[in-house]
């Protein structure tokens, strides 16, 4: 046993004590703060789409920019709601200290036209200002996304759509540009054109959309929902009802609240611990399976380099092909167990310093709760083991018969197919835990440590999970078996086996 501890101490030491590894846990916070920040700066910086609008009705055009305007308004009141909640002191909003319209509630188009008669963010920011739990973190809002530009001078009296389509061509194709209100040119994202005679009846001709991005489809949801608002007002107005019937019908919101049917009734409302109770065996399961492959590449890169350079002759003989082999799966499985534990104490520690500034909000604690209170972490721990355990065999098997990662590509090609084959069913897994796809990935020798995690919460039939796991084990020993001949004898030739030999290595009953 001896022999294998050390083998293992030395395995986990190269990589644990390696400047690469220190780097990845520096680097991977960091990473995802930058990620993150990135993504919020290119949120701001996304640029202005300039649009303009030929209506030979003469009835619609205002009815576009009015939504494209509300609809930026939702967005921004909504960002200024989580904003307030997050940063300013929950007292001063439960005593009334940030009144209406700048307090959180319902975004409806009354509470829109508040907020702007009442001067929007900037007098938001003067009212909130000493209330801050951080002083001087002003909301910074995104600009609008659409701004609409006057026609081109050169439109002319173009008054049918063909005409209209002729004279704003140049500009849809970038050969031309308008001018903004501020006197800039800019680009012509896209034109809507709304033909004479356009209404309800069927017979009526089409609006039409026209624009070279084919990805961004933002601005034409937007003047569809706009158009078909009008047109709704219209018939409104036929059936006698004010114009203004249509918003207020629009503004009804019915108030549903999430319960749990397996929880007492006084605590059966769902909460923020129950979200996470729910999403954490997914988090945990993209978790191992990222895990699992970064440890067996580990084996695979090392295992080469040490039979390339001849590293492996100079330990087998101090150990066995058994003790080496042992000792190489429990080093690189403790390294792999000991990045997730260095993610989770520096989360607990970051959760625990930022808990001043989140107002009562505990997510840190919440997930910490959830891990330690239930057994997520002791399923996570033994379906850990059980795929490496399988996954790291397969990897020591292959490097122990390559000379280079170039040998190794020509397996390593066709086992990643046949492994990452049910992750594009992780998303049906997930959202339908006990349906079919999840119980025959259960069944699935190699699948079934993730197909277990991501069941973890939804209660799976135990009868199935302990059938699988048990097929799961033998598998497993049938792997460590078969696959363990391969590397004692293959571990030392000179020349790596060809594909035929790979099967008579690990029938071979003298290894």
């Amino acid at each position: 046993m001896k022999p294998i501890l050390l083998i293992a101490w030395r395995e986990y030491k190269q990589y644990v004590f390696s400047r690469g590894f220190l780097l990845f846990l520096i680097m991977f916070p960091l990473g995802i703060a930058l990620v993150s920040g990135t993504i919020a700066l290119l949120e701001q910086t996304k640029p202005t789409r300039y649009y303009v609008v030929f209506d030979g009705t003469g009835k619609y055009d205002g009815n576009i920019e009015a939504e494209i305007d509300r609809g930026y308004m939702r967005r921004l009141i909504s960002a200024w709601d989580t904003y307030v909640e997050i940063n300013v002191d929950g007292d001063s909003v439960d005593a009334g200290k940030i009144a209406a319209p700048f307090a959180p509630e319902i975004i409806d188009n009354e509470r829109i036209e508040a907020f702007r008669n009442a001067g929007g963010i900037t007098k938001g920011n003067e009212i909130v200002a000493p209330h801050l739990i951080l002083d001087k973190v002003p909301f910074i809002f995104e600009r609008a996304r659409f701004e609409r530009v006057a026609l081109p001078s050169d439109f002319g009296a173009a008054t049918t759509r063909d005409q209209a389509e002729a004279a704003l061509r140049p500009y849809l194709l970038g050969e031309r540009t308008l001018v903004d209100e501020d006197g800039q040119g800019v680009e012509l994202f896209a034109a809507i054109l709304i033909p004479n005679g356009f209404g309800r009846d069927e017979a009526s001709p089409e609006a039409e959309y026209w624009s070279r991005n084919l990805t961004d489809p933002t601005l034409q949801v937007t003047v569809k929902s706009a158009l078909n608002s009008a047109l709704r007002r219209e018939l409104f107005e036929e059936l006698g009802l004010p114009r203004a019937t249509l918003d207020d019908v629009r503004s009804v919101r019915a108030s549903v609240s999430s319960f749990r049917p397996d929880k007492a009734a006084d605590d059966a409302e769902l909460d923020t611990g129950d979200i996470i109770e729910t999403t954490a065996p997914a988090a945990l399961t993209y978790m191992l399976v990222i895990i699992i492959f970064s440890s067996g590449n580990l084996l695979l890169t090392n295992t080469i380099e040490e039979r390339s350079n001849k590293i492996v002759e100079i330990l087998l003989s101090s150990v066995s092909a058994n003790q080496l082999m042992f000792g190489k799966l429990i080093g690189i499985a403790a390294v792999g167990l000991t990045m997730p534990a260095i993610l989770l104490v520096g989360s607990l520690a970051l959760g625990v310093a930022a808990e001043p500034y989140l107002d009562g909000l505990n997510i840190t604690g919440d997930v910490f709760t959830i891990l330690f209170s239930t057994n997520l972490l002791l399923v996570y721990l033994f379906y850990f083991l059980c795929a490496y355990l399988i996954f790291a065999m397969i990897f020591l098997a292959i490097g122990s018969v390559s000379n280079s990662l170039q040998d190794a590509q020509s397996y390593m090609g066709p086992v990643m197919l046949f492994v990452f084959a049910p992750m594009p069913f992780m998303i049906m897994m997930f959202q339908n835990p006990n349906g079919l796809i999840a119980s025959i990935l259960t069944w699935i020798p190699i699948y079934t440590p993730f197909a277990v995690m991501m069941r973890a919460s939804a209660d799976p039939p135990m009868g199935e999970i302990i059938g699988a796991t048990i097929l799961m084990l033998v598998a497993a020993g049938t792997l460590v078996f078969f696959l363990g001949r391969i590397f004692r004898q293959a571990i030392l030739q000179a020349s790596p086996p060809k594909m035929k030999d790979i099967w008579r290595l690990a029938r071979d009953t003298q290894a």
